[in-house]
């Protein structure tokens, strides 16, 4: 398994170090692959894949976060199981891979965890949170927020006009959120729906609204052709995260 995940980052030899490459057991002999951006700062944030998988865009993001001092972990929770880069596998990944991801982080690291996240893939990331708190209740603070780009937490994509079906995490979830959301996609048009939904659970919910952007914008590369607005906010996913990482961890120190 190690030697596909290396194949995948060697693309990125040439313009940063590699990443260092480990295994997170987990129940039933399975074992998530890591890729870990070492670096001094307090925080590491847990990159888990979207319909889109871990992308290329993501590990470049992760080598430029760890050259500013902030540790990455990108964790491949649908190769573990082998399962298919669609956005039903995510439904697969159950919450309990997360959990004991957040737990390895906190634990090898000794740092605040922050999960990041995109599109479905913040369903098992919401719920996974949950699970570790639930089990954890006297460490909530470690894991002290997560990143959510283009979160789509629907049972199902509604029809025009319809009202949206959300999942049980949504209003479940008690957690610092940053959400980014592309203006040029159907979910911003219920923005404030979704903030109601997480803020009943307990969650601060911070939103950002990217102009000229769809869902997947920095992913589009691979499946289909991207607007240059996209394209020219893609190459800002580094500061994009940074900067959702710095609000979520002004609260920390806020409280």
């Amino acid at each position: 398994r190690f030697a596909l995940c290396l194949l995948l980052c060697l693309p990125l030899a040439a313009s940063a170090a590699a990443p260092v490459e480990k295994g997170i057991a987990l129940t039933g002999g399975v074992e998530v692959p890591v890729s870990v951006y070492p670096a001094t700062g307090d925080s590491v944030l847990l990159w888990l894949p979207s319909e889109t998988g871990l992308v290329a865009a993501e590990r470049e993001a992760a080598a430029s976060l760890a050259q500013q001092g902030v540790e990455v972990w990108l964790a491949d929770t649908l190769f573990a199981r082998f399962l298919p880069i669609l956005a039903s596998s995510l439904d697969k990944v159950p919450a309990e891979d997360v959990a004991r991801l957040i737990e390895a982080a906190s634990r090898d690291t000794g740092k605040s965890v922050y999960l990041v996240a995109a599109g479905r893939g913040a369903v098992p990331a919401l719920q996974g949170a949950a699970q570790w708190a639930g089990q954890n209740p006297q460490r909530r603070a470690v894991l002290a927020g997560a990143i959510l780009f283009y979160p789509n937490l629907y049972v199902a994509t509604p029809d025009p006009g319809e009202d949206a079906d959300y999942r049980p995490i949504a209003s479940q979830t008690s957690l610092d959120l940053f959400v980014l959301q592309g203006e040029l996609s159907p979910l911003y048009w219920r923005l404030d729906v979704l903030r109601t939904k997480l803020e009943l659970g307990g969650s601060r919910v911070t939103i950002k609204t990217l102009p000229g952007t769809r869902d997947r914008f920095y992913a589009r590369e691979a499946t289909s052709l991207p607007l240059p607005s996209e394209q020219a906010m893609a190459a800002r996913l580094p500061e994009l995260v940074r900067d959702a990482w710095r609000e979520l961890k002004s609260r920390q120190g806020a409280k």
